[in-house]
Formats: C-alpha cells, structure tokens, sequence
C-alpha cells in the first residue's frame, strides 16, 4: 500500500481539500449559530429534568463556548465523513450548537410537547406502585416508583424513576430509532451493558436477544447493583439471559479504582482514594480492579461481543480502548454514550477507524437535553 510523502504534491493537494472541508463545514456551523443566537425556545427548558429551573450558560461566555466547540468541529473529520444519514449529521452540529448557545436557542431532537407527553403517559400508565423507595429532598420525576412495562409491549416489571425508564422503553435510548440503519440488539445476540445501573437496560436488552440470546451487564457501585439484582428477582424469565459482572471495564485490566457507593446514576471511578473516604451523606468509597473486554473474551468469559453498550460516565472512550481485539474480531453493533466528556465525537470514531475498521456512525437523543445522546456504530462489513 502506497503512503503519501510529506510536500509531495498529492500530499499537498489531500491537505488542501481537507482544509477547504473543514472551512466549508465551519461555515455551515456558524450559519446554524447566528441562526439560533437570534432564536428563543421557552418551550425548550425541560422542567421534567430539571424540576428546580434549567440553569442557562452566562451570556458573557459565549465566545469561549463557541471557539471550544468550533476546535471540536475541527477535530471531527472521521466523525463527519463516516455519519450515515442526514439527521444524524444535522443532529451533529446541532449538538454542538447547543453546547456553545444552552437550551434557549437550540433545540436538539424532540418537540417538548411530543416529549413530554410520552414521559409523562409512561408513570400514568405504567406506575404499579409508587413511592417505592423514597429519596428525600427529590421531586416526584426522581423518586423510585414500582413500574409494570407491559402497558408498553414489554414484559417487566422493575424499581425506577421516571425519566430513565421512558429514555431506555419509550425514546429508544440505546437503540436507534430508524430501524433501517440495524443499530439495535437482536434475537440472539450476546450483547454487554457495560453501566448497568439499576437494571432497566439489561432486561430491555434481554427482552430483545431472546431465549437464544445473552446479556452480560457490568456494574461495580455494590449499592446500585444490589438494585439490579433486585430488578432481576423481579422478572425471573428474563433474567436467566442476564450475567451480572462487578468490575469496572476499562483500558487496561487490573489498576486500582474507587467509587462512591451509592445508588446514583452518575457514579464516577476516580483512579485514587478521596482524602474523605466517606461523604457527608455517609457514603464510603469502595476499592475495585479494572477488567477489559479483550480480557474476558480470551478468556472464554465472553463467547464473542454482538451489541456493545457502553454508558459509563465519563470512562467510556477507555472501556472501548479495551475492547480493541473483540471490535476487530466480532465487528459488533455499538451504541456508545457521547455526551460525558467534550471530545467524545472526536475520540470513539477515531479510535474505531484507526484499527482499520470501516464503520458507519448515527447520532441520537432520548431526552431534550444533551443527556442520553448516543452515537450509534453500524460495522459496513457485517458481524460475525
């Protein structure tokens, strides 16, 4: 395979349709922005996820917001080139157009009343029992409520609040919503929840691989997997499919990590012990050993990877880093959350094509914010 020389002319000539895209995108981007700076969405402050008012971004800011977002623009070459379709790339600069200008000038996928009602219809038809596990001090969008699904076409019944449970069952969170593309899980997959949480998304992912299939979800907060287990004791069929790991998944298997241990959604892995080992709500870091995916498919641990779900508050790019030999091996379906850190877009598909892998990419929300965006990975050669 032929490489280009530095200062040749092809070389030169590649650089400077590189350079003329990037100029031409940016200007697409900027359009969008001055657009939107002119544009107010009062409509577009969601008071289901923030129930005590949405914080708005200082004006006074703006600028450094912009230029921020423009060096990640910049830095999205593979990203831009490889998006499959067109809401997906319009999605994309909206995206970061909402991260430079807030929620009063940018909307991002759903129209609020649209959205609202279909979370709102979920604790009206689904809430079994409510108030299950009360959390002081949380509104009722943010309390645990007993929810029965099969109002909903799925089967389960499981602790949960509100908000999550109508992204994973209702929005389509993690799997993407134009079923053309096959970014979904299916029948017989072996598919990983890597950030299992509380349990929602394995049992919505063991609903879709079916008997023949196989979920392995991975959560190591001992709080908030005593949670999923308990969701698991509540759909008995269901969860003969589900494999519960504890270690965190990371880049590199056995380094030293902690985590507050709490039933928390955002639960982080910090790489050393906090100076408070317990907060002041009582909360004691937990001392854990990292695993890879590479690992545990050598292994034998892993049969092989189909469907790939990673939402893991910030230390997602790392469990895809080391994953690097199975992504090669089983090209599998991805949906990787991309909202955790600011160069999310640029990293997950640099990191893909770099191992030579010729993926297609698609973005998605499942709430109004930038929480829950999801970038979808669709292999051109099929799976295994």
């Amino acid at each position: 395979m032929s490489t280009l020389v530095a200062d040749s002319p092809v070389h030169d000539a590649f650089a400077a349709a590189a350079a003329a895209e990037r100029q031409a995108l940016r200007a697409v981007f900027l359009q969008l922005v001055m657009e939107a700076q002119r544009t107010v969405l009062p409509d577009n402050l969601d008071p289901l996820f923030h129930p005590w008012g949405h914080a708005l971004p200082d004006p006074a800011d703006a600028g450094v917001r912009l230029a921020e977002q423009l060096e990640i623009l910049d830095r999205c070459t593979t990203l831009w080139r490889r998006l499959g379709d067109d809401p997906s790339r319009e999605l994309f600069l909206r995206f970061l157009a909402y991260r430079a200008l807030g929620p009063a000038h940018v909307r991002l996928q759903f129209e609020p009343l649209d959205y609202r009602r279909a979370v709102i219809e979920l604790s009206a038809k689904a809430i079994a029992d409510g108030g299950v596990m009360g959390v002081p001090g949380l509104p009722l969008e943010w309390q645990f409520h007993l929810y029965d699904l099969s109002v909903g076409g799925y089967p389960v019944r499981l602790l949960g609040q509100q908000l999550p449970l109508a992204s994973t069952f209702v929005l389509s969170q993690y799997a993407y919503r134009d079923l053309s593309v096959g970014a979904f899980p299916r029948p017989g997959d072996v598919a990983l929840d890597v950030g299992g949480c509380w349990g929602d998304t394995a049992l919505w992912l063991a609903h879709h691989v079916g008997e023949q299939g196989a979920v392995h979800t991975f959560e190591p907060t001992p709080r908030n997997r005593a949670l999923l287990k308990r969701n698991l004791g509540l759909n008995p069929e269901l969860s003969q499919r589900v494999t519960v790991w504890e270690d965190p998944l990371a880049s590199t298997a056995g380094e030293r990590v902690w985590v507050r241990d709490t039933v928390s959604a955002g639960a982080q892995m910090q790489p050393e012990l906090p100076d408070d080992i317990a907060d002041r709500h009582g909360r004691e870091s937990v001392e854990l050993h990292t695993e890879t995916i590479d690992a545990l498919v050598s292994r034998g641990d892993l049969p092989r990877v189909d469907f790939l779900k990673i939402d893991v508050e910030g230390a997602d790019v790392g469990v895809l880093e080391g994953a690097a030999q199975t992504l090669c091996e089983y090209r599998p379906r991805l949906a990787l959350a991309c909202y955790h850190k600011p160069d999310d877009l640029v990293r997950f598909p640099d990191l893909v094509d770099s191992l030579g892998l010729a993926y297609r990419w698609y973005l998605q929300c499942s709430t109004m914010t930038a929480v829950d965006t999801v970038l979808f990975g669709v292999p051109v050669v099929p799976s295994r």
